[in-house]
């Protein structure tokens, strides 16, 4: 019996929620809905589950309003070069499909990545949003995930 069949949701909270929705739709075309007399801006990507199409599976990428001050952690910028695992309390993975285009992208917004890796499986970049939050992008490899499906 599988009790978990996905992730529901990432939900980032933020001082000023409109604000950092602004960001994420002028840097990376996210198109939010919701508002700031809600206090959060909300999208969902949707899927069919391969095993029964009937099932759709969503998952919602939310920035809400914070009730109070959200504390930031002093960064060692050293170990984040090296490192970019562990040393913040979320960090949000948004998947891509052409990792060098969304960076040319935001490079031209005054956006450069922290680093970048190539796994073999995947590419990754990573960034810092308008809150100072790293951010993973991950453009996965179509080969390596048909391989690990059929596997």
């Amino acid at each position: 019996m599988t009790l978990v069949d996905g992730v529901g949701g990432a939900f980032i909270f933020s001082e000023d929620p409109k604000r950092l929705a602004d960001w994420y739709a002028e840097h990376l075309g996210i198109e939010f809905e919701g508002s700031e007399e809600f206090g959060a801006f909300y999208v969902r990507y949707v899927a069919a589950d391969p095993d029964d199409p009937a099932w759709v599976m969503d998952t919602t990428f939310a920035i809400m309003k914070a009730k109070g001050p959200v504390p930031r952690m002093a960064r060692n910028e050293g170990a984040e070069q090296a490192d970019m695992y562990g040393d913040q309390p979320f960090m949000v993975n948004l998947r891509v499909r052409d990792l060098d285009a969304v960076l040319e992208h935001l490079a031209a917004r005054g956006v450069e990545p922290r680093r970048r890796d190539d796994e073999g499986y995947a590419l990754f970049a990573w960034i810092l949003d308008g809150d100072g939050n790293r951010v993973e992008l991950y453009e996965p490899r179509v080969e390596a995930a048909l391989g690990a499906a059929q596997a």
